[in-house]
């Protein structure tokens, strides 16, 4: 199944996807915030998207505030607007990792998109790996 990861900021929003076995996740683009609602819709359509995993910015200390309450408000809006399934992941650490591998030569977003969207992927696979008698 195709997922799209979406890491979300203020300013701009990363977007990334997946390969159809959910191997690996990789950067496509970076786009205003304003527009990012029509942006997911039109990868997920072009891409046959499965679902929306929405990067949720916890605190250090494991709470929810004001930027994970807007995360959730835009996986809402993508819900409603595209009919599918999000699901949410914590990417407390990502934009850093994103900014480290790049030197911070680029923008991140897209990168940190992929890393959490990778994140995600990989937690299912065990998981499911998990669960195999």
């Amino acid at each position: 199944m195709r997922w799209i990861g979406v890491d979300p900021g203020h300013a701009r929003v990363g977007i990334a996807i997946c390969d159809d076995e959910e191997r690996i996740a990789v950067p496509i683009e970076v786009v205003p915030a304003s527009v990012a609602v029509p942006a997911i819709r039109t990868i997920a359509l072009r891409e046959q998207a499965y679902g929306v995993v929405i990067g949720l910015p916890m605190s250090l200390d494991g709470v929810e505030r004001a930027s994970a309450v807007s995360a959730r408000k835009l996986g809402e809006r993508v819900r409603r607007v595209l009919g599918l399934p999000v699901e949410y992941e914590d990417e407390r650490f990502t934009t850093v990792a994103a900014e480290r591998a790049t030197g911070r030569s680029r923008p991140s977003d897209d990168l940190a998109a992929a890393m959490l969207l990778q994140q995600f992927i990989d937690r299912r696979r065990h998981d499911a790996s998990n669960e195999r008698p």
